[in-house]
């Protein structure tokens, strides 16, 4: 793997695609936008760590993940179902976190970026890849 996120949850073409480090070059916070005519179509915002073993190497692994695609088969409708984590740990999910709040689509990239990065060092230490 290079730069990018686990490869089976990245989209092709998001509108809005960036990363928040949280531990530099360590862990990182991945947030992937899709807009339609100016409204959140579908978005993924997961806890990532990278496992690369030698200094500039990346290979990023998903820790904990929302996301909100109603029309994917990996997706949901956070407006319908609410939004919920799913935590993985060595590339399996080993559990799903709900109770959250009512949020909107257009407001739920950024509470779930918030809420991982808060949260990333107890997320990680109990869910990382390297505690698979």
């Amino acid at each position: 793997m290079t730069n990018s996120s686990t490869p089976e949850h990245r989209h092709a073409h998001p509108d809005a695609d960036y990363s928040v480090p949280v531990k530099y070059g360590r862990s990182r916070v991945n947030v992937e936008i899709g807009i339609t005519d100016g409204s959140v179509d579908w978005f993924l915002v997961q806890l990532e760590e990278n496992i690369g073993e030698q200094y500039g190497e990346r290979d990023w692994r998903q820790v904990a993940r929302f996301d909100h695609h109603p029309d994917s088969a990996w997706g949901h409708d956070v407006e319908s179902e609410r939004l919920h984590l799913d935590l993985y740990r060595g590339g399996k999910k080993v559990d799903v976190q709900r109770g959250f709040p009512a949020v909107t689509a257009e407001n739920a990239p950024a509470y779930c970026e918030r809420f991982l990065t808060e949260r990333a060092d107890d997320l990680l230490e109990r869910y990382g890849p390297q505690n698979g």
